[in-house]
C-alpha cells in the first residue's frame, strides 16, 4: 500500500445549519422582518402594560385653591360690568373708584412690574387721545345687541383666560383673555355720554381685569399669600356691595351660592371623578423624542 492510504483518515464532521423551520423569538422591533404575523401577540407584550402611573393625587385644600383662582377673576370681570351698569343706569361718578385703581396698579407697577411702567403711560395717553372716537364706535348699534355682546365677551373671557395655576409669571400668557377684556371694555364704554366718562372707565376695566390678575399671578409667585388672599376678598366683598346696590339682597344670595359651587362643589366632583380615572400606558405607546436644545 502506498503512503497515501496509510495515512490515518479523518473524518470532519460539518456544524449543523440552522434550521429553516425553528422560528426565533418574538422581538417588539417594528424595521425588523419576522416572521410572525402582523396580527400576532406575543404572551409577553402585555406583561408591561402599566395602569395610572401618571395619575396624581390631589389634595382637597389644594383644588380648593387652585378653583379659587377662577372665582377671583369672575370676580373682577362682573366688577367691570357692575361698575359700568352703575354709570349707565344710576350715573354715578367713576372718577374716584378710578382714582382708586390707579393708585393699587401704580403700586403693583413698581412692585412687581417696573419695565412696564412705561407701556402703562402710552396706553393711558392712547386712551385719551382716542376716547372720542370709542364714544361714537357703536352708535348705530341696539343697547340689546350691546348687552349680549358683552355677556358672549365676558364668557369667552372666562373659558379662554391663563389662570396660571402654578404661579409662575413667565409661564402667564393671557393674551386672548387681554384682548377680549380690552373689546370688552370698549364696547361697553361706547355706550356711555361723555369723553371723560369713557376714558375713566376704559382706565378702571383694564386696571381691573388685565393688570390685577397680573399682579396676582406675581404675588403667588413671591409667596405673598396674604396680599392674594386680601385681593380675592377685596373684589368679592366689592361685588356682593355692588350686587345688593343694583339689584338687591337676593342676587347677593345667587352670587354667593354660585362662587360656592365653583370654589368648593367642584373641587369635590373633579375628586370623586379621579376614581374612575383608567389611564393604561403599554409598549403600543409612541415614544416621545428628546431633542438636544442648541443654548
Amino acid at each position: 500500500m502506498d503512503d497515501a492510504t496509510d495515512a490515518p483518515f479523518h473524518l470532519k464532521v460539518a456544524s449543523p445549519s440552522p434550521s429553516p423551520y425553528v422560528v426565533q423569538p418574538w422581538k417588539k422591533l417594528l424595521y425588523l422582518r419576522q416572521a410572525y404575523p402582523d396580527n400576532y401577540t406575543d404572551p409577553s407584550f402585555l406583561s408591561q402594560l402599566k395602569r395610572n402611573t401618571t395619575v396624581a393625587k390631589y389634595r382637597y385644600s389644594n383644588v380648593v385653591g387652585d378653583f379659587s383662582l377662577i372665582v377671583l377673576h369672575i370676580s373682577a370681570l362682573i366688577l367691570v360690568v357692575l361698575m359700568f351698569s352703575g354709570i349707565y343706569l344710576f350715573h354715578w361718578d367713576i372718577r374716584w373708584p378710578t382714582a382708586a385703581t390707579t393708585l393699587v396698579s401704580l403700586v403693583g407697577l413698581f412692585g412687581f412690574h417696573r419695565h412696564q411702567i412705561k407701556s402703562y403711560v402710552i396706553t393711558s395717553m392712547l386712551l385719551l387721545v382716542l376716547s372720542p372716537v370709542l364714544r361714537s364706535l357703536t352708535r348705530s348699534t341696539a343697547s340689546d345687541s350691546i348687552w349680549a355682546l358683552s355677556f358672549c365677551l365676558v364668557i369667552a373671557n372666562t373659558i379662554f383666560h391663563d389662570y396660571a395655576f402654578g404661579g409662575d409669571p413667565h409661564d402667564y400668557h393671557p393674551i386672548i383673555s387681554t384682548n377680549i377684556s380690552l373689546t370688552n371694555a370698549i364696547v361697553l364704554a361706547s355706550r356711555l355720554n361723555t369723553h371723560a366718562s369713557v376714558f375713566t372707565f376704559l382706565m378702571f376695566a383694564i386696571e381691573v381685569s388685565i393688570l390685577w390678575p397680573l399682579f396676582d399671578v406675581s404675588m403667588r409667585h413671591w409667596h405673598w399669600h396674604k396680599l392674594h388672599r386680601t385681593l380675592f376678598a377685596s373684589l368679592f366683598g366689592i361685588d356682593c356691595w355692588l350686587i345688593w346696590r343694583i339689584m338687591g339682597g337676593k342676587y347677593v344670595g345667587f352670587w354667593i351660592v354660585g362662587c360656592g359651587a365653583i370654589m368648593f362643589g367642584l373641587p369635590a366632583y373633579f375628586l370623586f371623578l379621579q376614581k374612575y380615572k383608567n389611564e393604561m400606558m403599554g409598549p403600543w405607546d409612541p415614544a416621545k423624542p428628546k431633542l438636544n436644545r442648541v443654548q
